[in-house]
């Protein structure tokens, strides 16, 4: 055994205990809705956010923003039961694939939670839901209900203390990825999607 060394990891240990506990922060209830709230901070940031009143109108949203962006009509969707149940078959003329996307490509996720503060998509990794994914389609769909929206991160970090396991990856996403490196010129698609369609159910 080297003294030497456990005297010094022992003096170094005490150093970073902390003498008194942070205090506790009480956050206020959050009144009303978040939604709205949710909406305009995803709007700002260059997101595309869509109320529709249930998942079963999902296929055929999609298929309309492809048509009108002249997109090629088809969805790239992960191995996620929720997501793979929806009634494709609605939609004919819309090819679904399960590879991975590719940055010409449009794909599909669910997000866990909004963050209606910041307008913010929260995602889980798991055996299903790479979390690759969110960074290789040019254009991405998030599906998400509409009670999944949260006013605050805070509330987000509540519910996941609550969880059995935490995620090993959590994704926070707001709005189409960018960036500003080149001669302060914002360009959109830098380390992940071009454009975000985010689909609110209910």
């Amino acid at each position: 055994m080297n003294s030497g060394r456990d005297s010094i990891l022992g003096a170094l240990a005490g150093t970073r205990r902390l003498q008194t506990l942070p205090p506790q922060i009480s956050l206020p209830e959050s009144a009303g809705d978040s939604l709205p709230s949710f909406i305009t901070k995803a709007q700002a940031s260059i997101a595309h956010p869509h109320r529709l009143a249930s998942a079963a109108e999902v296929p055929a949203k999609i298929s309309e923003i492809l048509r009108l962006a002249n997109a090629a009509p088809e969805l790239h969707v992960p191995a996620e039961l929720s997501l793979l149940n929806l009634p494709w078959n609605d939609v004919p003329g819309l090819t679904i694939s399960s590879a991975p996307p590719t940055g010409e490509e449009s794909a599909l996720s669910g997000a866990e939670f909004g963050i209606a503060e910041t307008g913010t998509l929260v995602f889980f990794s798991g055996p299903n839901s790479r979390s690759s994914w969110h960074f290789r389609p040019g254009r991405e769909f998030i599906l998400i209900d509409h009670s999944r929206i949260l006013p605050r991160f805070e509330d987000v970090i509540a519910r996941i203390e609550k969880l059995a396991g935490i995620p090993a990856t959590i994704n926070l996403v707001t709005g189409p990825s960018r960036t500003a490196d080149i001669e302060q010129t914002i360009e959109l698609g830098a380390h992940g999607p071009r454009e975000i369609h985010i689909l609110i159910i209910g």
